[in-house]
């Protein structure tokens, strides 16, 4: 179980970089965006999830935890696709600042099904686990996106984080979560 639930966080984190920096580079090089334009998506990005975290877990405690991931991934999905049509600085903020409300709620049921599915004495591991494939991919999603972008275009980050989101919920839909 751990392992789906590290599989599916590594899919979903990787998608989740190379859709942020390919609409950086959109902004950047095709809009012509100023650096506080720029910087005005990782602020719409980092925001929500910023504020909405701590409340975010108060709700997360009355729903199902198997639904409130596989539901937030299935909508973070739909909303990347979203990123295909966005043509100016403020729909790319607008979608960004939408995932990032939805992650809000999936940060919190992520880390308390990772309580329900380790033992006590393996939760410093998985934590620790968890924590690397953020890192990680803080790491490799720029690298990537960067060639995809360069190969394929800025549509092609926000297709595969699309379907990172789909894969995850997919992954964690397969899981018993109690």
């Amino acid at each position: 179980t751990m392992r789906r639930l590290w599989y599916a966080a590594l899919v979903s984190s990787f998608g989740d970089f190379l859709a942020l920096f390919a609409v950086i580079g959109v902004l950047t090089f095709q809009l012509r965006a100023t650096p506080q334009q720029v910087t005005g998506v990782q602020i719409s990005y980092m925001l929500p999830i910023a504020i909405l975290g701590v409340l975010a877990g108060v709700f997360v405690d009355r729903w199902p935890l198997k639904l409130t991931l596989v539901a937030s991934d299935f909508i973070r999905a739909c909303l990347c696709l979203l990123l295909i049509v966005c043509h100016d600085i403020f729909s790319f903020y607008l979608v960004l600042a939408s995932i990032s409300v939805v992650s809000s709620f999936f940060g919190p049921a992520q880390g308390v099904t990772l309580r329900t599915v380790v033992p006590v004495h393996g939760l410093r591991s998985a934590n620790a686990l968890m924590q690397q494939v953020m890192f990680g991919m803080r790491i490799i999603g720029p690298a990537i996106a960067a060639l995809l972008v360069a190969s394929f275009g800025a549509k092609s980050c926000y297709l595969a984080d699309s379907a990172s989101f789909l894969a995850s919920g997919c992954l964690i839909a397969s899981l018993a979560i109690s």
